[in-house]
């Protein structure tokens, strides 16, 4: 027996009180891109085992009470760890949980690791207004075969 599994069982269970209550979308990897594909603005929570990282729960908490009053509130997508391990390097998401902004399928930013309230309700805010750019990536150092590692010797 996987000794994750409740833990993943309780979360899931989770985001269906989340869908009910708040109308949030529970996604899959296979959902992701035509969520964040649609017109408009969302936010996606990166999740992880609430067993590895507690504080997955804490934003749970924390997510609808920071969108509560905004006047046009984004939708919202909930990536249970699974889905969202993979598609995490995709954004440069490298601390648990997160959320992503994004506006039209473009990236807007991304709030990493569980932050304080307040943080949530003015940095969405921020990010929603944002202006699209480049997702940050995991950084690879890039070198040239051949060359040592020296860039100015291949030309």
């Amino acid at each position: 027996m996987n000794p994750t599994a409740p833990s993943l069982n309780r979360l899931a269970e989770r985001f269906a009180v989340l869908r009910d209550q708040y109308g949030y979308t529970p996604l899959d990897a296979a959902g992701f891109d035509a969520f964040i594909a649609a017109p408009g603005a969302c936010v996606v929570m990166f999740a992880d085992d609430p067993q590895k990282v507690p504080e997955t729960w804490d934003l749970t908490i924390i997510l609808p009470e920071a969108l509560k009053g905004m006047e046009a509130a984004p939708r919202v997508g909930l990536l249970p760890p699974e889905a969202a391990k993979p598609l995490a390097a995709r954004y440069g998401i490298t601390l648990w949980p997160s959320l992503l902004v994004l506006r039209d399928g473009a990236y807007l930013g991304a709030i990493e690791g569980l932050k304080d309230w307040n943080v949530y309700s003015s940095r969405i805010p921020e990010l929603l207004a944002a202006a699209a750019s480049r997702p940050p990536s995991i950084g690879i150092p890039v070198r040239t075969v051949g060359t040592g590692g020296n860039p100015s010797a291949c030309h």
